[in-house]
């Protein structure tokens, strides 16, 4: 290079073939301002030097150097002259500038101009010659300088240099716009780049990386300089199948671009999915220079498709399959039972008394209740088996290869006894159990709805066996569900027709004969079919819901009742009601019946409520608050069906009772089962020292009567007093003192 470059400020730029400059070194003279963050080298220049400019990086490519060109670079004011040399370095072109030494030099004023100026001394010159000039002597010396060809020639180079000059001016200006769009098509590209939320990187064609953008550093944390020249890697080694990104190579080879998921890696070591697109580039020629590969961190994305995978296919509650993925699963399941040729069995679980808890102690106690039940189910079940939960109080478990019955009723027995552990919900110790239908796979259904269907018949068998229990599907099951449906519908209609009506059995003081009080029970005399029994539709209303209408049915009329007999027979009368379990959860109760007393008029004491030991027991926090209201508007409370459930004398102490009713069970063979009678004499004597009233039921014979005598009890109610019998029927027989006037008839 030359010496000037030692002792004056100057310019060094870096471009590349074509003329794009990729890096500024050093600007001591300030003129690289317009190039805008990396353009072509052109838009240095003034217009009567960029093609000279152009000339330059020609010269050098041809021979790898050039020294000593001054070009005109643009400024704010005139144009400045700079002295040039080049030099190839690499595959890139080095260009240093510095200020002309001296201050003499002049701007390139263009060739026409110096021709049109010699033209015209020519002209002047041939005018004094002809003025002074006389004779042959004269002619033939300027002849000698100068000749009218000469002249013509010269004034016709003129011209074409003049048209010359002209075409190069217009083609600078072209060149100037294209180079100014150039600029800014190049400047925008760059902004472009640097933007995208995109990572963007650009390898060569042996893969290595040449640039990376901002958002690169951002999603993986590796600087531009930790990757330039590096061998970008696509994938991480051990995260995708064997020959993953061979194929991805092959792909790009075949088509020129691929598209799709795969795993990336951070400079912290941790992985992320990133969606990822390679792109190859080729030149004009078509070879191929460069691959182009942008990305972008899916993991949020895919954290939301996983929650819309838990939203979709599993029950938030419990997180367990939903019903969505249970149907899929079965459907799954069966096509493999076809395929092995092989038996597969569907439970259907119901939990019983769940509406119960739920209505009493609200739906957050329920969610808490369903939760633990689930992992209660879960924990019974085989590492094979898919449980889900369908909804409500409702699960399913497909139990997978070939299970044996007897492993099916194991798992059943295994769920009923999990479930009938106390649960603890809010600080309440609950009970509820487990009613279970099974369906076997194909002799049940070879189809998944006809399997449910069949599963979920067969649960509603356990229930109508007593609950807590499991059944086998068959098809005579079938009829009797379609027969508790229609039972279901006549219930429905039975209560707008009318055809309900009460019945009521007198409670006799065993010492002095007196009546005590009135039992109150539910009658339905079907149109079509007569009278039905209570045990065939008391049930059904209990698992449909409609024995909370039913129960309100039979307050108002024994309310009612109550009002006719102390108005015209028995001014002391007093109605007991049964209260179903539903009832007494379902908020109001109490309320109800308050308000139905103030409705009539009368007062507390003219109602009795009873309730099962096993209904109280189930929530006796509950049931405590219901019956203390209850007591408070004078209202007294008997334990019905006492002795077949699971209470404790701390728990008794707990209720605000008045009688204990002895189950009709022990009372039938008291005459002659030492072990019934010392039952009766236990409850009597723990029932008199908590203050309670004993009830004895169903007595049907002077000996039952003699020995509940013996044993203490205190009051009894049978056919051997009196059947149920309708208001009509029984005024007759009462007397105003509450006593029997005769006996009813005998069975």
């Amino acid at each position: 290079m030359s010496e000037t470059f030692a002792s004056n400020s100057g310019v060094a730029l870096v471009c590349n073939y074509d003329g794009l400059v990729t890096e500024v070194l050093w600007d001591d003279l300030e003129v690289s301002a317009p190039l805008a963050d990396q353009s072509h080298m052109a838009c240095l220049f003034d217009p009567g030097s960029v093609q000279k400019a152009l000339g330059l990086i020609m010269q050098v490519k041809e021979r790898g150097a050039a020294f000593g060109w001054e070009l005109n670079v643009a400024g704010a004011g005139n144009p400045r002259p700079l002295n040039f040399e080049a030099a190839v370095v690499g595959n890139r072109i080095l260009l240093l500038a510095s200020a002309t030494p001296h201050d003499e030099s002049r701007l390139y004023d263009g060739l026409s101009h110096v021709i049109s100026e010699q033209i015209n001394s020519l002209r002047a010159l041939s005018k004094h010659k002809a003025g002074r000039g006389k004779g042959k002597r004269a002619e033939t010396e300027l002849s000698s300088h100068f000749t009218h060809e000469m002249f013509r020639d010269m004034l016709e180079l003129n011209n074409r240099l003049v048209n010359a000059e002209r075409e190069l001016a217009r083609k600078n200006g072209e060149l100037r716009r294209l180079s100014a769009v150039l600029r800014k098509d190049l400047h925008l590209a760059h902004r472009v780049l640097q933007s995208s939320g995109e990572a963007v990187v650009v390898t060569d064609h042996d893969r290595r990386v040449v640039d990376v953008n901002q958002a690169f550093t951002a999603i993986t944390g590796f600087t531009k300089a930790e990757q330039l020249g590096t061998v970008h890697a696509l994938g991480e080694p051990g995260q995708h199948p064997v020959g993953f990104i061979d194929a991805i190579w092959d792909q790009v080879a075949r088509t020129g671009s691929w598209q799709g998921e795969c795993t990336g890696r951070r400079k912290g070591g941790e992985s992320f999915p990133r969606w990822l697109t390679v792109s190859a580039v080729p030149d004009d020629s078509g070879a191929l220079r460069h691959y182009v590969i942008n990305f972008s961190d899916i993991t949020r994305l895919k954290h939301a498709e996983e929650r819309w995978q838990r939203l979709a296919f599993y029950d938030s509650l419990t997180h367990l399959p939903n019903r969505v993925l249970f149907k899929d699963r079965l459907q799954q399941a069966m096509a493999r039972a076809r395929r092995d040729i092989g038996p597969l069995a569907l439970l259907f679980i119901d939990l019983d008394e769940f509406k119960i808890v739920n209505d009493s102690l609200g739906h957050d106690a329920g969610d808490q209740l369903l939760c633990i039940a689930a992992r209660r189910i879960e924990a019974c079940v085989r590492q094979a088996d898919s449980l889900a939960r369908l909804g409500g109080d409702e699960f399913t478990v497909i139990m997978h290869g070939s299970p044996s019955e007897s492993d099916v009723l194991h798992v059943c027995e295994k769920i009923i006894q999990a479930i009938n552990l106390p649960f603890d919900i809010g600080g309440q110790s609950v009970r509820i159990g487990a009613s279970i239908g099974i369906a076997r796979f194909p002799n049940d259904g070879s189809e998944p709805d006809t399997l449910i269907k069949n599963a979920d018949t067969a649960m509603y068998a356990a229930k109508s066996a007593g609950r807590n229990t499991s059944r086998y599907y068959s098809p005579a099951l079938g009829e009797d569900i379609a027969r508790q449906l229609k039972v279901k519908t006549q219930i429905a209609q039975g209560l707008q027709r009318g055809e309900f009506t009460l019945e009521l059995q007198p409670v006799v003081d065993l010492a002095g004969g007196l009546v005590r009080s009135l039992e109150a029970l539910l009658r339905w005399n079907h149109p079509e079919r007569g009278p039905i029994a209570p045990d065939q539709f008391i049930p059904i209303a209990e698992d449909s819901g409609l024995i909370v209408e039913l129960g309100e049915f039979v307050v108002r009329q024994a309310v009612q009742l109550a009002r006719e007999l102390r108005s015209d027979t028995w001014p002391q009368a007093r109605v007991a009601v049964n209260v179903s379990r539903r009832q007494l959860a379902a908020p109001g109760l109490a309320d109800f019946i308050v308000g139905e007393l103030d409705r009539c008029g009368l007062p507390g004491s003219a109602l009795i409520v009873e309730v099962t030991e096993s209904m109280v027991m189930s929530d006796i926090d509950h049931a405590a608050q219901v019956l203390n209201r209850l007591r408070e508007a004078g209202v007294s409370a008997a334990i019905d069906d006492f002795g077949t459930g699971y209470s404790s004398l701390n728990s008794l102490r707990r209720l605000p009772v008045e009688f204990l009713k002895i189950d009709k069970t022990f009372v039938a063979d008291v005459d002659v089962s030492r072990e019934s009678e010392s039952i009766i004499s236990a409850i009597s004597a723990m029932a008199h020292g908590l203050g309670l009233n004993i009830v004895a039921e169903g007595v049907e014979r002077q000996g039952q009567l003699d020995v509940l005598l013996q044993v203490g009890c205190d009051s009894a109610q049978g056919y051997w007093f009196a059947r149920p019998m309708s208001l009509d029927k029984l005024r007759p027989l009462l007397g105003r003192d509450g006593r029997l006037r005769k006996a009813a008839e005998n069975p």
